[in-house]
């Protein structure tokens, strides 16, 4: 195998740079060299490399957490993977043994170890990783489609928590690619009405085309007026998937009504009128990355019943990737494909 390969190492506040680097070997026994066949652009690699940065990565990590690809090498204890199996990746390894991965909280293990963040991470032509984190997908599956794997197992996750029933109303604040998995995720779990929210024409746009009832610019309309008239006393469920719209979803939410908090921004910081969520009784769930819910995230993808495929708008080589963060920056694409 090569012992170079190109890579997009971040090498500081504002700093994301296409260089050679060592390829990764195995060192351990239960290591796992993987050839990376496709590796999306999140929402998180445009907040690291942010000025002033929306999310903390380690200088000098190479990016990308969105994984797809092929094993090309593995150490001697590794016993449920072959040379050449197409896998998708968790890119946060738990260690099994802290008090939380004790309780199955492993999303919350005390000694995360976060790829593409602490850790070398995808957009490089090969990435290591542990065993415990591959997961293997049909090799039927594009490797386009197979890098959903990884966002869509943080919105099982998240969706797990609010249990939406057939006929129930939702309005989701972001249309980018979590916003809209969310809403393939409602439309097949039954919603009756889904409300989208978001800065960008473009995206609003995408919405409307993938399925969604109403979409409002929050910049030129009234979103409670709007809700109000589309759905009386409120939606059952609002979905954050930007991060900084507590205050709107409790507005928009009806009394008992659920609001999940997805979208991590580290800058926002939204005043909230504790007396309006114990009157209306609303219930205000976290969620944090994946826990267990990869394998679902893995039959849904091999079942096609999400057509993932048409949410990527654009797929590029490596070295377009400063062009994709900026497309994405600015709300002019929804999922933006690295093939190293």
């Amino acid at each position: 195998m090569q012992k170079q390969m190109f890579a997009a190492v971040f090498e500081g506040e504002g700093k994301l740079k296409i260089k050679k680097v060592p390829v990764p070997v195995v060192e351990n026994e239960k290591d796992v060299i993987i050839k990376v066949d496709s590796v999306s652009i999140c929402g998180t690699d445009v907040h690291i490399v942010e000025v002033p940065p929306g999310f903390i990565a380690k200088p000098g990590t190479i990016l990308g957490h969105e994984i797809s690809g092929s094993i090309v090498d593995f150490g001697k204890g590794v016993k449920s993977l072959n040379i050449g199996d197409r896998v998708v990746i968790n890119p946060n390894e738990f260690d099994c043994t802290c008090d939380y991965c004790k309780l199955n909280q492993f999303n919350h293990c005390k000694d995360l170890k976060a790829l593409g963040i602490g850790v070398d991470g995808g957009f490089a032509q090969f990435c290591k990783v542990s065993e415990i984190v591959c997961h293997k997908i049909s090799a039927s599956i594009p490797p386009d489609v197979a890098a959903f794997a990884e966002p869509l197992a943080c919105v099982i996750n998240a969706a797990d928590k609010v249990k939406l029933q057939p006929g129930e109303s939702v309005v989701i604040f972001g249309a980018g690619p979590i916003g809209l998995l969310f809403m393939k995720m409602f439309k097949l779990g039954g919603a009756s009405k889904i409300i989208v929210s978001d800065l960008s024409e473009y995206r609003r746009k995408f919405a409307l085309k993938l399925g969604a009832d109403i979409v409002i610019d929050p910049d030129k309309e009234n979103i409670q007026t709007i809700i109000k008239n589309a759905a009386p006393g409120g939606v059952d469920i609002a979905v954050d998937a930007v991060g900084s719209q507590i205050k709107n979803g409790i507005d928009c939410v009806k009394k008992g009504g659920r609001i999940l908090l997805f979208g991590f921004n580290s800058k926002a910081e939204p005043k909230v009128k504790q007396s309006e969520i114990t009157c209306k009784e609303v219930k205000i769930l976290g969620t944090w990355l994946a826990n267990a819910t990869f394998p679902k995230a893995v039959k849904l993808i091999e079942s096609d019943v999400l057509n993932l495929e048409e949410l990527i708008t654009e797929t590029m080589s490596l070295n377009d990737i400063h062009k994709g963060i900026e497309l994405l920056s600015k709300g002019q694409a929804i999922k933006i494909m690295i093939n190293p």
